[in-house]
């Protein structure tokens, strides 16, 4: 299983800061796209990532399994480095869904080209409607892939509370698409 190889490597990391190469490169990715959709400065996007992973090497002695996966830890370190950010450039940038996230198949269709752009952009202006946190749980759950008891983590929630979250907010998003 995924988080008991995570375990050993937390463990191995703990002891050796050169075995967090692992984590690392298991990791990678999904914080760059993490903070990548929140981040429209590409610049920006690499100094947050690389300080989520500074930020987890300097503190992996204090990391604890408690029932959450390393990867919960590790988003929640890179969701308050993307909040640092804002607070200290004090403006709001939410980065439109980009190219890399395609909702059709490879298949070349321009009427369904076409209308996927629409649907897009119509999904973009719904969740910008959306409150921040609601924003946020539907991006982590649904463009991210991350469990409730992942969001949970993430934003100091129970994994009760974000499954209530969910549900009103693709309540919310099913009643602006409907308008």
């Amino acid at each position: 299983m995924a988080q008991e190889q995570d375990k050993k490597l937390v463990e191995q990391a703990k002891r050796d800061p050169q075995a967090f190469a692992a984590l690392y490169d298991k990791y990678f990715d999904q914080i760059y796209r993490y903070v990548y959709r929140r981040v429209s400065d590409k610049d920006m996007v690499h100094d947050l990532v690389s300080q989520t992973f500074y930020d987890a090497l300097s503190h992996m002695d204090s990391y604890e399994h408690r029932g959450f996966p390393f990867s919960a830890w590790l988003y929640k370190i890179a969701h308050n480095n993307v909040l640092k950010f804002y607070r200290k450039s004090s403006k709001l940038q939410i980065s439109p869904i980009e190219e890399g996230m395609t909702f059709e198949d490879e298949t070349v269709d321009v009427e369904r080209d076409m209308r996927n752009s629409e649907a897009k952009e119509a999904i973009e202006q719904v969740l910008l409607q959306l409150e921040p946190e609601d924003r946020e749980i539907i991006r982590l759950k649904f463009f991210e892939e991350v469990s409730n008891v992942e969001i949970a983590e993430i934003m100091g929630l129970s994994a009760n509370h974000i499954g209530v979250k969910v549900f009103r907010a693709l309540k919310k998003v099913k009643q602006l698409l409907s308008t």
